[in-house]
């Protein structure tokens, strides 16, 4: 007997890319510095210690066990790290995207899950240390010169890569690997998932691109409406349903985290750094950055040597 299975309908995931952009490992025994818009999707999975972070001004007490789920560009910060144990967690960052939206934004994910299944939670912890293998072997073939990293800054000019037929069976094999994860991550949380995705309108996540595009540009309320085509009462409503943030607060944190960014993995002088991130003049970014970060650029600069 003949069997055919064929599904050609257009579905909601089509568009769906799973991509890994960093695997790490962290001990941290002091609180980081705060008030950043990370531009992945990060998934934590905490392995010892005890900490509080914040997100989206909302704070999170976490400890061992627990599964933190950070959508892109979500506001991030560090309140404290509790006692003399380091806090141990290891990270799977990744565009996890449905088209334009951030897959676990779409699907709601919580961002803190202190009920995990520890074996559940043990077999992510055991496939991240497999594809961690498999990514430090991928890593390899190239110079480390030429890897496009936080450490180095994302602000440099890094090369393309065209894969040869190795790379690109290694490299297939990771967003399998990756894929598959995120499957494990969906099966272990699905207990407190919804039934149905989120909608959201586009247009935020457009204007968030658009936005990072021109750090170095003067952005007005209006600009950004216009670009959405929408009032600014909508474009307000919009950002603060998404993202929890309003639109020109997001400006602000984008501007200030790209100036975090130069400031530690450049030596950039700083006026050169007022205007790659929209300021007309030093003075006028130093106070800006004063207000945000509790210290002046070059005071920045200095603590992170």
């Amino acid at each position: 007997m003949t069997v055919f299975m064929e599904f050609s309908n257009r579905s909601s995931l089509d568009p769906l890319n799973i991509n890994i952009r960093w695997l790490k490992e962290w001990h941290l025994n002091i609180r980081q510095h705060s008030g950043y818009l990370f531009p992945y999707t990060a998934i934590w999975l905490v392995l010892g210690g005890s900490a509080v972070i914040e997100l989206n001004r909302i704070r999170y007490p976490l400890k061992k066990g627990d599964i933190v789920c950070i959508p892109s560009k979500t506001l991030q910060g560090w309140v404290q790290i509790d006692g003399d144990e380091a806090f141990h967690f290891i990270s799977f960052a990744c565009e996890a995207k449905v088209g334009m939206f951030d897959l676990i934004r779409l699907y709601r994910f919580p961002y803190v899950v202190s009920s995990a299944d520890p074996e559940q939670f043990g077999e992510l912890v055991r496939k991240w240390r497999e594809i961690a293998r498999e990514y430090s072997s991928y890593l390899q073939w190239f110079k480390p010169e030429d890897l496009k990293t936080s450490e180095r800054g994302y602000e440099h000019k890094y090369p393309s890569f065209t894969l040869n037929t190795f790379q690109a069976i290694q490299h297939m094999k990771i967003r399998s690997a990756g894929l598959d994860w995120m499957l494990s991550l969906f099966g272990a949380l699905s207990h407190l998932l919804p039934e149905q995705p989120a909608s959201y309108d586009t247009r935020v996540f457009e204007v968030c691109e658009y936005v990072e595009g021109r750090l170095d540009s003067p952005l007005s309320l209006e600009e950004l409406a216009d670009r959405a085509a929408l009032s600014k009462e909508q474009l307000r409503a919009l950002f603060q349903a998404a993202i929890g943030v309003s639109p020109m607060k997001y400006v602000r944190h984008a501007r200030m985290q790209r100036a975090k960014e130069l400031l530690t993995l450049t030596a950039h002088p700083i006026k050169e750094i007022a205007g790659a991130v929209g300021f007309a003049d030093q003075h006028h970014f130093s106070r800006a950055f004063q207000q945000s970060e509790r210290m002046s650029p070059i005071e920045y600069r200095r603590s992170q040597k």
